[in-house]
């Protein structure tokens, strides 16, 4: 799944290029697209996110059309990995690429949960 980014002035630092962290934020965005699009509109977020990486491959500056791809890389008993590229629209230039493993978690009872099958189904679409 494919989708763009809008990126904002506060994205940006004072070199002019997209400052490192704001990375994670993007995978935030596309980590939503991506859950909604799986529980078909459901926002309740049933999972933590237990790790995340990111390998910065060329800058982006002020003024660049990014775009960013979300794909399941893994599916676990209880968790998952997505995995994220990160693109210049204008050159298809690969900016960054990372990757998030959720966890399924039971907030209530404050424990990891297997992911349900239902659900399972569905992340191997993403």
């Amino acid at each position: 799944m494919r989708f763009p980014l809008s990126t904002r002035y506060s994205d940006y630092d004072t070199k002019g290029h997209v400052n490192n962290a704001v990375y994670l934020t993007y995978f935030e965005m596309a980590r939503h697209h991506a859950w909604v699009h799986a529980m078909g509109g459901d926002a309740d977020f049933p999972f933590i996110v237990a790790e995340a990486t990111v390998t910065y491959v060329s800058q982006a500056m002020i003024g660049e059309s990014l775009d960013i791809e979300i794909s399941t890389a893994e599916i676990r008993n209880k968790a998952w990995v997505w995995s994220y590229v990160i693109r210049d629209t204008s050159d298809d230039r690969i900016v960054a690429r990372g990757k998030t493993v959720q966890v399924m978690f039971d907030y209530e009872h404050a424990r990891t949960m297997p992911i349900p099958d239902a659900f399972r189904a569905r992340l191997a679409e993403v």
